[in-house]
This record gives C-alpha cells, structure tokens and sequence, in this order.
C-alpha cells in the first residue's frame, strides 16, 4: 500500500512561502509588466528599447529624489523607477541607476550642479501644514556629457523625455533646423516660444534669411517657413528653389487668407509666390475651410449692464480627427486644431508627376468658403455650407522636383552676395509637407497638445529620423466624443433610469421562480 503524506497547515504556509521566494528571485531576472491600454502607454515603445539597446558606453542616471516625498509623488517616484528599470532591462547592461536623497549639503550641491534646484511644497507633518524642501529631478551622464530633466512632476510624456535625451546624449551631431524670417513671420523668440522650448532636445534651430545668403548653409538639412506675411523677391525664391534641387527638406505652414478675429475681418494675403510653390505641385486654395466639427471660440455679450461670456461652436476652427494611419507622422494623433485652415489641391502635383500623400482631411460635414468672408462669431451655417467632405488640409508631396529657373530666368543677388555659377535643374528624390494653416502651432493659439506633436512629428520625418515620431504620438492626447442621434440620447438617458430597476425587478422574477420550483420538487 503506498504511502501518503499529507501537509498539515504550517507545511501548507512554508511551501507557499518558498513559491513565493521563487518567483520573486525570477522577477529579479525578468522583467514584465500587463499593460491592457490601446496604446500600451505604460510600456517602452520598439523605438526606446532600440535607443537603449544601442549604448556602446556607460549611461548613468541619476535620481535625485527626497525621501519622505508626499503620497502622489510617491506615488510617481514608484512609477519613474519601474520605467527606468525597463530601461536597463534592454540596455545589456549599459544602464545604471543611482537613487539620490539630498538630505545634506554634500548631495544639495551635486543636485545643483547638474541644474536640479529644490522645490518649496506644502505637506502635511504632525497634524499640521508646513512647507518642505524637496529635490524631485534626474540627471543623464553619459562620456563627459549630461542633460537634466530638472522636475518631474507631470508623468505625461516621460519616456519621450528620456528616450529625446538619451538619443541626444548618445548622437554625434544634432541635426539644424532653420527658420526662414524676412516676411513678419513668427519667429522664435517671438510667437514660436513654447515651440522652441520643444525643439531644444532635439534640434539646432536657426533663423534664415534668404536675401542675406547665396545659399542655404550646407549644416541645415531642414527648412520651415510658417506664416510669411510680406512678398518674396526673386532672389529669396532662387536660394530656395536651389535648396530643394540639392536635396533639402521643406515644410510649408500658410495662411492663404489674413484674419483679424478682433475686427472680424478676412482678406485673401498675397504673398507673390503662387506660381512658384505651384511648380513644385503645391497648391494652397484662397478659401476657409468650415467644419461641423470645430473647437469653441469663448464670446462676449451685453446682457444689460453686465457682460456675459459664452462658448459657440465656431466651424471656422477645425478639429481634424480624419488622419491618414498609413503615414507615420499622424498614425498616432487623435485631433488636430487648425484655425482658419484653407485647403489644398492636389491636382497641381499629378500634373508634375509627383507623389501626393494626404495627410489630413476634414470630417464628413465640412465645406470651404471663399471671399467675401463673414467671419463673425454668431453666422448661421446651412447645410449647403457643410457639402464639401473630406477635404485636404495637409499633405505629403515626394519626387524629383525641376527647378522654377531651369524655364525662367535667374535673378541678380544682391550687391553684397557673389552668387555660385552652376544652377542645378532638378532635385534627387526628396520631400516636403504643407499646411493650409500657420496658426496652429503660433503661441497663444496651439489649442491641442496634439498640435504640437504634430509639428514635432512633421520635422523628425523631414530630418529622415523616425525614431521618436512612434514614442511622441503614443499617448493618449485627445479622444472627442462622438456625436449621436437624438434618439440615441433619449435611449441612453432612459436606459440609465430604469435599467438597473427593471434588472432588479427581472433577478428577483428569476430568483422567486427558483425557490418556488424548489419548493415543488421538495414536495
């Protein structure tokens, strides 16, 4: 007869204890984590795996966080080391992390040397409110380099800070960007500040001016014209013209038409280049697009004595939310507010043979006007205003471009410039985007973080460096909710009301049932 052992309750509880034991020492090896969100924002994106994954040195990260921190930012400390810790998980070693309490002078002084100052926050200690020092920043150092994210307080957008510092810690050059001003464009250090602000970690950005030049500096991959409110001569359209042919990257941001919201007034811009983007297939229409679909715009109104302030639907300020998910710059983006957007053809670029990529469209209620503009916040729209669906608000334009010059004569440089002999007559294959719109990404007017990813998005695809677009364009941003039928609505709102007591009523019929046919079999 075999034997039979049988555990009593202490064996039960040590063999528990032992699993347990192992599994911990397994996790200690391997990392993992059950991330169920859409766009599994609690998990390193293929694109900072690979970051990390190509260290050939030593990266030190170093944590310097108080403590005794308050619950929420213990809280997020909890999650900044998990996410670092999946860092070094694919960094085959090269990652080290170094958790720092600046309780002393000693540690106050390397916090501040890598930029990380203190912050004064109230707490609550002994049943009573006082204000606490506190360090909550990381310092990146890596050969005899470091970059700094100085307070970490919004988790949002994390790993793109990392992964953006990493990259730029562990790339030989960081790419320019330039800037083209001379036509009372926003520049960056007035109206393009909080974009500027973004691009520091990435980018070396400069101002142009093309009647200044003979060409664009041969450094400057990457040009972007937002916003030109002035002509171009013709000689700036020369530098530019021989910038595509030698293969340089474009991105056109236009107002087509000049809005002043304050005076209500909308006037088609001339800006004299019309004929010269068209060589190159771009054609922005002088129209404003309307969407059904649209932000609000925040109004006054005289209400007797006082002054009311109220928000109108206002279709002259799209929210695109129709994104081409083919294309890497917006496959992750949810809206994108353009004001004063006018639409694009794309006929002009079928006509040169080149390739033409939507990118953004406006929805299934949407129309364009033309002037006369009635830009006035109270209009009443038709349906006949919104019978123009889907129209094209920003584009990809690919292929070997021919030169405006190689049919037109060339202009004389200015006095001071002595101009290059040889013009090229047609670009290798190249790129550019354009935007009916230049508002979106000015301060004061970027109604959505996802405009400015978007920008983001556009210049790593100019630069050919994808990389942080798949991070950048992960997290949730914006989801507006759909529109539904009013009877939808009425179903919703009753199905809310009496559902759950009509479910109560029908699990009590249903129970009732089962103990009577009980009884019955009893009997």
């Amino acid at each position: 007869m075999p034997l039979k052992y049988k555990a009593g309750p202490v064996g039960t509880i040590l063999l528990i204890l032992v699993v347990l034991i192992l599994v911990n020492l397994v996790s200690l090896k391997l990392f993992s984590r059950l991330d169920m969100t859409d766009e599994r924002i609690f998990s390193l994106s293929e694109a900072s795996k690979k970051i990390v994954r190509n260290l050939d040195d030593k990266l030190l990260v170093k944590m310097f966080f108080t403590s005794d921190l308050p619950p929420t930012q213990s809280a997020n400390l909890r999650y900044i080391k998990d996410q670092l810790e999946e860092y070094r998980s694919y960094s085959n070693g090269n990652l080290e992390l170094e958790l720092i309490d600046p309780h002393d002078s000693e540690k106050e002084m390397e916090a501040q040397r890598y930029q990380i100052p203190p912050l004064q926050m109230n707490v609550m200690q002994n049943d009573k409110l006082e204000i606490k020092k506190v360090y909550m920043g990381m310092a990146f150092l890596y050969e005899d380099k470091f970059e700094t994210i100085p307070i970490v307080q919004n988790l949002s957008g994390l790993e793109y800070q990392i992964s953006s510092l990493i990259k730029k810690l562990t790339s030989p050059k960081i790419p320019t960007v330039g800037f083209l001003t001379g036509h009372g464009e926003p520049t960056i250090s007035e109206g393009l500040t909080y974009l500027n602000e973004n691009l520091r970690n990435e980018y070396q950005v400069r101002e142009l001016n093309l009647q200044e030049v003979k060409e664009v500096p041969r450094d400057i991959n990457s040009l972007v014209l937002i916003g030109p409110q002035n002509p171009f001569s013709d000689w700036e359209k020369y530098v530019l013209d021989q910038f595509i042919m030698r293969g340089g990257k474009l991105g056109l941001f236009l107002n087509k038409i000049d809005v002043d919201l304050r005076e209500q007034i909308a006037q088609p811009l001339s800006l004299e280049i019309d004929d010269f983007l068209e060589n190159y297939g771009i054609k922005i229409n002088d129209d404003l697009v309307v969407d059904a679909k649209c932000s609000q715009l925040r109004v006054q109104q005289s209400r007797g004595f006082f002054a009311v302030t109220n928000l109108v639907n206002y279709p002259y300020f799209p929210t695109a939310t129709n994104f081409n998910k083919d294309h890497i710059i917006v496959r992750g983006l949810e809206s994108v507010e353009f004001p004063f957007i006018s639409s694009i053809d794309p006929s002009f670029a079928e006509r040169k043979n080149l390739n033409f990529d939507p990118l953004v469209l406006s929805s299934d209620k949407s129309g364009s006007l033309t002037s006369p503009f009635d830009i006035t916040p109270f209009k009443t729209f038709s349906a006949e205003d919104f019978n123009n669906k889907n129209l094209i608000l920003a584009s990809v334009i690919s292929g070997r471009f021919k030169s405006f010059f190689a049919d037109n004569p060339k202009p004389q440089p200015p006095e001071n410039i002595t101009p290059d002999t040889v013009s090229l007559n047609e670009s290798p294959e190249n790129r550019m985007v354009v935007v009916g719109d230049a508002d979106f990404i000015q301060d004061g007017k970027m109604g959505s973080k996802d405009n400015l990813i978007f920008f983001l998005n556009v210049l790593d695809w100019l630069s050919q460096d994808e990389t942080l677009i798949s991070i950048r364009s992960k997290e949730v941003t914006s989801r507006p909710l759909k529109k539904i039928s009013e009877g939808s609505k009425k179903a919703l709102k009753y199905g809310n009301i009496l559902g759950i007591p009509i479910l109560v009523i029908l699990f009590g019929m249903v129970r009732w049932r089962i103990r009577k046919q009980a009884k019955k079999i009893m009997v």
